[in-house]
């Protein structure tokens, strides 16, 4: 799309496309449409929405990272995860701090910070307000980062409970999200335990692939499921 096409464009729809870019693995043009939208919402004052527009650059970025393993793209994630905090809390925006508190958490597990990342997801359930199942993808986060940072026993616990909680909420979001979020704890789950239970782990990748094969607009997911699937033949 021409830059005179992308400017007639409201905010809300740049930013619908940008979401719609990353979802399908197109992050350089996802990024465009993003930076455009959060400019247009400044424009506006509407700085919940703007919030939100960096949450999916932080996304952006953080896949980036994933892709390439250049640290430069989780240093940029954190700068706008840490924008997303000090707008939400700069414009009272409560509603969103649990979002921006959960994003830096994400980014302190690329940095493998995960004594922080355990203090932000904390947080991030701390303000949480929302869906059920939402909350069981913070909660699942969480147990990640304990079972990373070494509390193996209570950080599975705390994904399962995360998976319940994902599961019970179900009816109230689009299967998209849900799709998204309880693969991610299987294909968490099949990593975290390869090594010390290996059958169960290739159970909940199997279970994992399986979301997300029933679910063609989890592009990114069955690449990542597929990516870890290699690390178990070897």
């Amino acid at each position: 799309m021409t830059s005179k096409k992308l400017n007639k464009l409201t905010a809300q729809k740049l930013h619908s496309k940008g979401a719609q870019l990353r979802e399908q693995d197109k992050h350089n043009e996802a990024l465009q449409y993003l930076t455009l939208a959060i400019i247009g919402y400044q424009k506006e004052k509407k700085y919940g929405d703007l919030v939100d527009a960096l949450k999916d650059k932080v996304l952006t970025w953080k896949h980036l990272f994933l892709l390439k393993n250049d640290k430069v793209f989780a240093i940029l994630a954190k700068k706008d995860a840490e924008s997303m905090l000090s707008v939400s809390k700069e414009y009272k925006l409560e509603d969103r701090l649990h979002t921006s508190y959960f994003r830096l958490g994400e980014i302190d597990m690329l940095f493998e910070d995960y004594s922080n990342a355990i203090k932000n997801y904390t947080r991030a359930l701390k303000f949480y307000v929302g869906p059920l199942s939402e909350k069981g993808d913070y909660r699942y986060h969480l147990g990640e980062a304990l079972c990373r940072k070494g509390q193996k026993k209570k950080g599975k616990e705390v994904m399962l409970k995360g998976l319940q909680e994902i599961r019970h909420g179900a009816d109230e979001l689009d299967p998209f999200l849900i799709h998204v979020w309880e693969s991610g704890v299987h294909m968490r789950l099949a990593d975290l335990l390869r090594d010390d239970e290996p059958e169960v782990a290739r159970k909940h990748l199997e279970k994992a692939r399986k979301i997300a094969k029933a679910d063609q607009k989890l592009v990114i997911r069955r690449r990542q499921i597929e990516e870890l699937a290699k690390t178990f033949k070897a």
